[in-house]
C-alpha cells in the first residue's frame, strides 16, 4: 500500500515537473515574441503620409507656376528611435521648365508653405502623381523589415531620412530611398523601393 502511494506520488511529481517545464517554455516563447522587432504599429502614430500631405503642396506649387512638376519628396527624423511619430514636416521640391526655377514647399499637417525659390542651371527630372503609387509608409515598412528595426533597437539615436525622386541615369520612374544612419560612424541601413510598383530596387 505504501509502495503504491509512493509510486503515485512519484508519478504526480514527475507530471508536475513536466507541467512546469511546458509552462516555462510557453512563457519564454511569449517573452521572446514580445521582445522581437514588430512592425511599426502599422505606422498608426506616424501622422500624415507623404501622399496625404501632397495635396496642399501641389496646390501652392500650381499657384507658383502653372507648369510646376514634382521633383522630390523628403523627410528627416533626428534620433528616429524615439521620434517616429507626430505630424512632422514633409518637403516637396517642384521644378518649372518654362522658368528653370525650383521651389521648395514644406507641409506640416494640412498647412503648406513656400520655403525657398531659386534658379536652376539645369533641367530637373520630374514625375507625375500617377507615376507615384507607393506611399511613404510602405517604403518605411520595407526599410523596417530589412534591418531598420534592428538598427533603431540598438541605436535609438540614429537618424532616419527618406527621399522620393527619379534617380540619375535610372529611368523615369520615381524611387524611394530610405536610410538610417549613426552620425560620425559608417553604420548605415538603407533600402530603395520603386515608387510606382513597390518592388525593391538594387542599390
Amino acid at each position: 500500500m505504501n509502495k503504491g502511494c509512493s509510486a503515485r506520488g512519484l508519478l504526480m511529481l514527475g507530471l508536475g515537473l513536466i507541467l512546469l517545464v511546458v509552462v516555462g517554455l510557453l512563457f519564454y516563447g511569449q517573452s521572446a515574441r514580445s521582445s522581437a522587432p514588430r512592425p511599426m504599429a502599422g505606422l498608426a502614430g506616424f501622422g500624415s503620409t507623404a501622399r496625404q500631405s501632397f495635396a496642399p503642396a501641389a496646390e501652392l506649387a500650381a499657384q507658383w507656376q502653372a507648369d510646376a512638376g514634382l521633383a522630390s519628396v523628403s523627410r528627416h527624423w533626428p534620433e528616429a528611435g524615439g521620434q517616429l511619430s507626430g505630424e512632422g514636416e514633409w518637403a516637396f521640391q517642384f521644378f518649372s521648365p518654362s522658368t528653370s526655377r525650383l521651389a521648395l514647399v514644406t507641409v506640416t499637417g494640412e498647412t503648406a508653405s513656400m520655403t525657398r525659390e531659386s534658379a536652376s542651371p539645369y533641367s530637373v527630372p520630374t514625375f507625375s502623381a500617377a507615376e507615384w503609387q507607393v506611399d511613404s509608409d510602405q517604403a518605411l515598412q520595407a526599410w523596417w523589415e530589412r534591418g531598420g528595426s534592428t538598427l533603431l533597437a540598438r541605436r535609438p539615436g540614429a537618424d532616419l531620412v527618406m527621399q522620393l525622386r527619379v534617380p540619375e541615369g535610372g529611368g523615369n520612374r520615381p524611387v524611394w530611398t530610405v536610410a538610417g544612419f549613426v552620425a560620425g560612424t559608417e553604420i548605415v541601413i538603407s533600402v530603395a523601393v520603386d515608387g510606382t510598383d513597390g518592388t525593391m530596387v538594387e542599390q
